[in-house]
């Protein structure tokens, strides 16, 4: 128990760096950009890794492709989301992650929901409900459409996070793939989608080298390996040794890291309402998998 509270603690450490670096990242680099380069470096990163288990293979490739694609939504959805929302609303609607794990398994998988489940997974989606309309009743640097468009397409982002968990663990279980093997071809076809569109990015928008910062280049390279390599093995080696729910647990612990980081280099404002839905979510999301958590 002991080693997976750890891994968990550290996949929430790695994870909650993503959406604050990430916004710093997108001054100047475009959406499909950021995404390219990301996962450019978390393939380099692995791929010495994943020849050491001899599962460097087309055929393996054509295996994993469905999941990695599934995959694959998440950071793009959730990087064309970061341009027009804050990174601490974030792993706020990550929190629902567990929720709706448990309404899967409950109407896919056919696993009974007792009521104190159904009344946390209401609860946790009252708090997600507040914190994607917090746009109407406070003011950012965005427009409230902006803002609600961004935060809905973060949901959708955790939504395919979530199936990405599911069918990891099925894998794992049915087809004995390694860990570092679905967090290489997760990252390689991740890159192989991005590529076509942020060529496009390039070509319509040419990056200026001369607005390039350091901090720019150091954002980039530590969503690559930290937010990205480690952050996927650590969260599919806990896939491994306990269950899909379990392994999303990270999510409780992101949102105070993140908005930590997001209020010391952004300067990101927190508002009552959003403590208020966070706390909610947070709550709601712990009550509905409680009983699933094995």
């Amino acid at each position: 128990m002991k080693k997976i509270i750890g891994i968990i603690a550290l996949t929430a450490l790695c994870g909650s760096s993503v959406p604050v670096f990430a916004k710093i990242a997108l001054e100047i680099f475009q959406p499909f950009t950021l995404v390219f380069i990301r996962f450019l470096l978390a393939t380099i990163s692995l791929l010495p890794f994943v020849k050491q288990t001899n599962e460097l293979s087309f055929e393996n490739f054509k295996k994993l492709f469905s999941i990695a694609f599934i995959g694959a939504l998440n950071p793009i959805l959730l990087f064309i989301a970061l341009q027009t929302t804050q990174a601490s609303v974030t792993p706020l609607i990550y929190a629902s992650v567990p929720i709706m794990s448990a309404f899967y398994l409950q109407s896919v998988k056919k696993q009974k929901i007792t009521k104190d489940q159904y009344a946390g997974i209401l609860i946790g989606f009252t708090g997600v409900c507040i914190i994607i309309l917090l746009p109407l009743i406070t003011s950012h640097q965005y427009t409230p459409l902006e803002m609600m468009s961004g935060n809905v397409l973060i949901l959708f982002a955790s939504f395919a996070f979530m199936l990405y968990g599911f069918y990891s663990k099925s894998r794992q279980v049915n087809h004995a793939v390694s860990p570092i093997a679905l967090t290489f071809y997760f990252s390689l076809v991740t890159l192989l989608l991005s590529a076509p569109f942020a060529l496009y990015e390039v070509i319509k928008e040419p990056i200026l080298y001369s607005d390039i910062r350091w901090t720019h280049v150091v954002s980039a390279l530590e969503i690559g390996i930290v937010g990205t390599s480690i952050f996927y093995f650590l969260y599919q080696y806990s896939l491994k040794i306990s269950s899909a729910i379990t392994a999303s647990l990270f999510t409780y612990l992101q949102p105070v890291l993140t908005i930590l980081l997001a209020i010391a280099l952004l300067g990101e404002k927190i508002t009552i309402p959003l403590i208020i839905g966070a706390a909610l979510a947070v709550y709601g999301a712990g009550h509905a998998s409680r009983k699933n958590n094995h």
